[in-house]
């Protein structure tokens, strides 16, 4: 008759050592799925229609400063930010928007050639 193997039982000890490298692979793994996702992204924001996007916004954004204050500089806005920064950011949000739909938007009609 052929000898069965006996089953070993594992200690906890072994049960949790086993558990904890399987959450570390687990880790492993999201964090490399999480290291692709951001090279996506990253090559998405750099690329060309992304950013003549971030052009367009900063050129709304610098129309509509130069409407609502033409003689403040940089020094003046880093100022007023910072004391936007103690407001509610969801209502500055909604208070940007309409003030970029009425002020960000470039002049109607033809510019001349060289200007």
């Amino acid at each position: 008759m052929a000898e069965s193997k006996k089953r070993v039982r594992r200690t906890p000890e072994q049960r949790i050592a086993d558990l904890e490298k399987k959450q570390a692979a687990i880790l492993e793994r999201q964090k490399a799925a999480l290291a692709r996702i951001e090279a996506a992204k990253k090559r998405l924001l750099q690329s060309p229609s992304a950013r003549k996007d971030r052009m367009e916004q900063d050129k709304r954004f610098i129309r509509a400063a130069q409407a609502l204050a033409p003689e403040w500089d940089a020094r003046h806005f880093i100022a007023a930010i910072e004391k936007a920064l103690q407001e509610d950011a969801e209502v500055l949000q909604a208070r940007g928007e309409s003030l970029l739909k009425e002020h960000g938007q470039p002049r109607r009609g033809r510019r001349p050639r060289g200007v």
